[in-house]
């Protein structure tokens, strides 16, 4: 069987932390011995194939690499605009390659646009499309003419179309006349992204590196630091429960962060390999995830993976998640709340009644292990 996977999204190198959740399908599906053929923007020099398992991935890189790469297209835009340009250049890039690059048995987009419309109208296979986040929130902002526009062609040609956080197929749906709606949740599916998570062994301590005693207690933060993600409300709130916050990751809000006078106590590891940001993890006494909005956020499901309590401010379905785990403590978006907080999950203490910092009520849990792909 031979799969076509369109992205905006791919690791560009072993380790690189942009999308690994789409490796980690690419590579299931080989594994289930499939030909995947990943096309995504990015230096057509990082284009490679390697077998896995009874099957191959062959990732062929179409140029774009300016704007779609890390911490992804809306902070880069918004860093310097004139790399919006390269949008008809890499999208282009794209579509040449999947017309030559076919036929397919089955084809599979990561994100709604532009990957699943209107790049796969190329494409007559059937479409599996994944709703991420950043997709929906793009289409809530459209016009509804363009909202309407994109869900009715999707659904029309019959996609499967797979939101990985139950808040996001509300939210879209929401915002299209009651009809369509009506079918759009009839005809899609809510499961979490898969992904790929090394045996916990294999992890070497951080804490050496970070210039942390072998005993001394973290607190991790690991994402792209931009300004959704609120890492200044992260570092404040550690800093106030007296442990040091690690961040891992990169981004146009790390300057700043670091530079602020009130942020004592933030260690950078900058941009790292994946597998350095899952060992910060797991070494960590709780992750802080202080995002304002997400889908499901991946970095939460690795952490409760691992073992590591998680404080997080209510986004997504992160409410829905904690409501059965006990080892996801909620907390308000503020620096007293949060402090009190990582303290209790730091020391082991019952949760607190959850304090959800949105109105809305808690959603039905998604799945919290690896999922399965497909």
């Amino acid at each position: 069987m031979r799969i076509v996977v369109a992205t905006t999204s791919y690791p560009e190198h072993r380790g690189d932390p942009a999308g690994h959740f789409v490796e980690a399908h690419a590579r299931a599906e080989a594994r289930r011995g499939a030909e995947v053929v990943v096309v995504a923007p990015g230096p057509p020099q990082t284009s490679f194939a390697e077998d896995v398992g009874a099957g191959r991935v062959r990732v062929v890189r179409t140029g774009g690499a300016s704007l779609f790469s890390w911490p992804g297209a809306a902070a880069r835009a918004r860093e310097k605009p004139a790399r919006m340009l390269v949008v008809p250049l890499a999208l282009g890039g794209v579509a040449r390659t999947l017309v030559r690059e076919g036929p397919f048995d089955a084809a599979v987009a990561h994100w709604l646009v532009p990957c699943a419309f209107p790049l796969m109208e190329l494409v007559k296979a059937p479409l599996l499309a994944f709703a991420h986040g950043a997709d929906v929130r793009l289409l809530l902002r459209a016009p509804i003419r363009v909202r309407v526009a994109v869900v009715e062609r999707l659904l029309a040609r019959g996609a499967t179309i797979r939101f990985v956080a139950s808040r996001l197929r509300e939210d879209l749906a929401s915002a299209l006349p009651a009809p369509l709606a009506a079918r759009l949740v009839a005809t899609s599916v809510v499961e979490a992204a898969p992904f790929d998570l090394p045996d916990r062994s294999s992890l070497e301590d951080p804490r050496p590196a970070l210039g942390l005693a072998s005993d001394r207690p973290y607190v991790a933060w690991v994402g792209r630091v931009v300004a959704s993600k609120r890492p200044s409300l992260a570092a404040a709130a550690a800093r106030a429960a007296g442990f040091p916050l690690v961040v891992a990751g990169d981004g146009p809000e790390l300057a700043g962060l670091l530079g602020a006078g009130d942020h004592a106590g933030v260690i950078s590891t900058g941009l790292v390999p994946r597998e350095r940001a899952l060992a910060i993890v797991a070494g960590a006494s709780a992750l802080l995830h202080t995002s304002a909005a997400e889908g499901a956020p991946t970095v939460i499901r690795e952490a409760r993976a691992l073992g590591v309590p998680v404080v997080a401010c209510a986004a997504g379905d992160v409410v829905a998640w904690a409501a059965h785990d006990d080892g996801i403590h909620l907390a308000p978006p503020e620096v007293e709340p949060l402090a009190l907080t990582l303290g209790r999950a730091v020391r082991g203490e019952a949760r607190a009644a959850l304090v959800p910092d949105s109105p809305s009520p808690p959603r039905p849990a998604l799945r919290l292990d690896r999922g399965a792909p497909g």
